[in-house]
């Protein structure tokens, strides 16, 4: 399986108990020497942005669990790559980071808003083979195409379940599962 930034990996229904990947979606953003990059796009903390950037004006701001490394560092993808310099192409309209002090001053400008960005303490990240290791388990799926400019505006709670439903019939009794299917 050939993964490329921008793709989409759809965590298999079979990923049950494991607290990072269980019914994640992650966008890969890079990929250096073999090892892939990304962010789990639709696991919301409790706590929002300003919990971590007390000087934001802006309060509600969603933060996303990005994945188990580095889970103390601040990132973020947007699509505002006009408001904030030293943004990294990802896909399409789709940027990741950039200058900090841009971004926050764009979301109190509201400019930025949850509708064109997500924040995320930590990121996923494999070791060389260790992902194609995880495609043989069949832990992972991946569409066809490579993200669309709509991710942000599915709500975070039906991420999985719609992208899931998109591999056919086979994946629907899943995708209409409960979250644990032994409370079924």
């Amino acid at each position: 399986m050939l993964i490329e930034k921008g793709s989409l990996l759809i965590a298999d229904p079979s990923i049950v108990g494991d607290p990072c990947f269980h019914r994640a979606v992650v966008l890969i953003t890079a990929i250096s020497k073999g090892s892939p990059l990304g962010f789990i796009l639709n696991k919301p903390y409790e706590v929002d942005l300003d919990h971590i950037l007390p000087e934001l004006s802006h309060e509600s701001f969603p933060l996303f669990y990005g994945g188990p490394v580095d889970s103390d560092q601040l990132f973020f993808l947007h699509k505002r790559p006009d408001l904030i310099e030293g943004s990294i192409q990802v896909h399409e309209q789709i940027y990741w980071g950039g200058n900090i002090e841009q971004a926050i001053d764009a979301i109190d400008k509201g400019e930025l808003t949850p509708i064109n960005s997500r924040f995320f303490l930590g990121y996923s990240g494999w070791e060389k083979g260790q992902l194609a290791k995880e495609f043989r388990q069949k832990s992972w799926l991946t569409p066809s195409n490579k993200v669309t400019t709509g991710l942000f505006h599915i709500p975070t709670i039906d991420l999985w379940k719609v992208y899931l439903k998109s591999f056919g019939e086979k994946y629907l009794i899943w995708a209409n599962s409960p979250d644990n299917p032994s409370y079924n």
